[in-house]
Order: structure tokens, then sequence, then C-alpha cells
């Protein structure tokens, strides 16, 4: 048994490469509470080889979403189950603001060169802290992008690229989506990002975009939409329910020139988007 006692921080978003030598890892609740997806099933495969200390901040909650810390912490322990939750001194803000924002914004980061820290440091002068997590603080980034700077289009689609990915790692989806025996239900993690022009920095092409958390892959994955899967979803967020054979014959029904495909093609793009985790088929 390793008489190693040291103790280290992991920071999110985080790469997953644990600390050898340390036995006890510190995270933090403006982190880790509350939280779904890839950052979930990160600390619980770290409790399988490391003993974990919460260290929380509630004096710097806001009182306006302190009722809802509250319930979310309280649901966060009976799952993260702590050796030790210890109360932490306050923290700069402001810098660990500018830190989650070179991580979550790399590409955006580099792409507005040397006026990267004016931007990032004007959004959070004028963006109040309204949430427990520090990632959410930025997820007003995009529109502030898109208002400031609305002719660098490649920079907003590149900004809000990065933030569904990272959003969606982060965020407590039910992927235990419970739907009737046949009926097609649209994966609760989907988020559609559009590129307004061909981009160079992702290196795709003008177009939208789907992105799910992947719950086998444990990833966000992204690719690209086609017209008729499109279709598809338009259809499925109508008020009622569809088998894979009602909403085919649907779509054979039709008037959408971008839509006009033939039965046997309207089957493979329905397997292809049940595949990729873009549709869910009730059992």
């Amino acid at each position: 048994m390793s008489t190693n006692n040291e103790t280290c921080q992991i920071a999110f978003p985080w790469n997953g490469v644990l600390p050898p030598l340390a036995e006890t890892v510190i995270l933090r609740d403006i982190e880790v509470v509350g939280v779904g997806a890839k950052r979930r099933q990160q600390i619980e495969s770290l409790q399988k080889s490391k003993h974990v200390i919460l260290q929380t901040h509630e004096s710097q909650i806001p009182d306006a979403v302190r009722p809802i810390y509250d319930e979310e912490m309280l649901r966060t322990l009976q799952w993260l189950r702590p050796v030790k939750i210890q109360a932490s001194e306050k923290i700069d803000l402001h810098s660990e603001q500018q830190k989650i924002f070179s991580k979550i914004f790399p590409l955006t980061e580099k792409a507005f060169g040397f006026s990267a820290a004016k931007v990032r440091d004007t959004y959070l002068q004028e963006m109040e802290w309204s949430s427990w997590l520090l990632q959410d603080h930025w997820r007003y980034f995009v529109g502030f992008l898109r208002q400031r700077f609305p002719q660098q289009k490649q920079i907003v689609d590149l900004a809000f690229w990065e933030w569904v990915h990272a959003w969606l790692e982060m965020q407590p989806f039910d992927l235990n989506v419970k739907s009737e025996p046949g009926i097609l239900t649209v994966n609760p993690t989907l988020q559609i990002v559009p590129l307004l022009e061909p981009n160079r920095v992702l290196d795709k092409e003008q177009g939208m975009y789907s992105f799910i958390f992947s719950a086998k892959e444990n990833r966000v994955v992204e690719r690209p939409l086609q017209a008729a899967e499109a279709f598809i979803l338009d259809l499925l967020q109508e008020d009622r329910k569809y088998s894979e054979t009602q909403i085919i014959d649907m779509a054979l029904l039709s008037e959408d020139a971008n839509a006009q495909l033939s039965k046997d093609e309207w089957q493979k793009t329905l397997q292809s988007m049940l595949a990729a985790e873009i549709l869910i088929l009730g059992s």
C-alpha cells in the first residue's frame, strides 16, 4: 500500500490525465455541482482510484441562484460522496474566468490575436456572474460577439462551435429517454450549429452541423447535417409520434424540393441518423 499522501487540485475542463503520485484530489463546487455528461463520467472514473475532497465557495455564490445551488449540491453529494467537504477562502473570480476562457475558446482566442484579452475582459466587465458554475458565465459570449463584431462571421461561428462543444460536455442531460416501443425521438443532447460561411480554422464547409453527446463514446460528436436529416428533425418537432415506417411515409409525401428522396434513400437516411445517435428508437 502506498504511503504517498500528496494532494492536487483538478481544474475543468480536464484532459483526463490522472496525477500519478497524488492519492487525494480536490474538486471545486464551482466546477462540479450539478454537472453531467463527460464531466460527471470523468469524476466518477477518478473516484475509482483517488480520494476526493470537495472544496466549496458558498460565500461567493450569487444570492439569486443560491437556493438552486443548495438543491444541486445535495443531488451531487449523492453520487460524488467526497471523503471531506471543506470551505475555501475567496477566490479571484475574474482571474478564474480568464483562465477558463482560454480552455473553452482556444481557437477563438487565437483568432482574435492580440485583441483577445481585451474582448475577454470587456465581456467580463459587462456580464454579472449569475451562476454557481464558472463555465456557465460564458453562455452569452457568442451573442456578445455577434453584437460587437457583426462582420466577423468566421470568429462568431468559431466561438459558437467551441461553446456548444464545451457546454455539451457538462450538461446533466437525461440520456435514458423513455419512449414507446418503436417510436422515434430526438436525442435530448442534440444541438444544431450553423456555419454561415466556410470556416478556415475549423476546416469545415458552410452548412448545418449536428452535435450530440455520445454516452457510448463518452464524448461530443459532430457531423454535417444533410437537408433530408433536417427535414426528419422538423417532422419530429411536431406534436405527434412517428414510427420508422410512418416518418418515411410522411417524408415521401413532402413537396420540399430539398427533401425529394426515394423510399430506399429515406430508409438509409433514417438508419444513418439512428447509428449516429441523433435519433433514438424506443424499445
